[in-house]
């Protein structure tokens, strides 16, 4: 109902696309991620989401009776999302999780969940960035953290060149000077070239953050590895399926279109 009278004031500012992904926010919410959490007692707990958009997921945490931080670093995302819920109770800031000095003068609680969702594989020094979010959780506190692995299909964003020459899978695994003349010859803009090899030097494989995670002291509860992930029945009105082939190691890769952790934060 909210996001209805929303449209209906705001339309005119936010982009359509924006008031697209903001619906599919709330709707990953309430249909997936709250019972994935197997939490059920979601009132007072403190959550936080990194890169939270127009913070769609925090207005259903909100409704559930959670206290909840939006963080976001794009101007445009961030206004977004003050103007769909200046009728909530969120907390927003604009800040970069990789500097504390940007969020640690407004952020003075410690968390029971936190969320990073499509986020991490665009950030550089990503060991950075879960090192900090390690420091804002409480002890047992917890992480939800989804991406498109390295390997996988569309794990480049090339999805989204505007060509249908430029949505072919896998496309981000050629080398760089094959991948940069290739996107020439189909006339993709060079801002879009340059935001996809950004998008591929911070591409992570499933192995690796494994690795990383564990390395920084979370311990992994869960992790589930999608073929046709939970969003895509939002987006396509697809079944959500699992990888079928997630026990064999090169395979869990490439056929993964999602991979989802559970971390959390032993209590010492």
């Amino acid at each position: 109902m909210n996001i209805e009278r929303n449209k209906k004031k705001i339309s005119h500012v936010i982009s359509d696309r924006c008031m697209r992904c903001y619906g599919e926010q709330e709707w990953y919410g309430k249909n997936f991620l709250s019972s994935y959490l197997e939490d059920k007692k979601l009132k007072g707990k403190k959550i936080l989401e990194i890169g939270c958009a127009e913070a769609g997921l925090l207005k259903f945490f909100t409704n559930e009776g959670a206290i909840c931080y939006g963080v976001e670093l794009s101007d445009i995302r961030f206004q977004n999302a003050i103007l769909l819920n200046k009728e909530t109770s969120i907390n927003f800031f604009q800040a970069n999780i990789c500097k504390p000095e940007s969020y640690e003068n407004k952020i003075d609680i410690k968390f029971d969940l936190i969320v990073i969702r499509d986020v991490i594989e665009h950030i550089l020094d990503r060991d950075l960035a879960l090192e900090n979010i390690f420091n804002l959780l409480k002890p047992e506190g917890r992480v939800f953290m989804s991406y498109p692995p390295k390997y996988c299909a569309y794990a480049g964003h090339q999805q989204t060149i505007p060509t249908f020459l430029g949505k072919l899978p896998y496309l981000h695994l050629l080398p760089n000077f094959l991948y940069i003349q290739y996107l020439k010859l189909i006339k993709c803009p060079d801002k879009k070239i340059q935001y996809l090899l950004d998008t591929k030097k911070t591409r992570i494989s499933i192995n690796e953050m494994r690795k990383n995670v564990v390395s920084i002291g979370y311990k992994i509860i869960k992790e589930s590895n999608w073929f046709i992930r939970p969003a895509y029945s939002y987006r396509f009105g697809l079944p959500k399926i699992k990888n079928p082939f997630r026990w064999i190691p090169i395979f869990e890769e490439v056929f993964c279109n999602g991979i989802l952790f559970l971390l959390e934060r032993p209590n010492k």
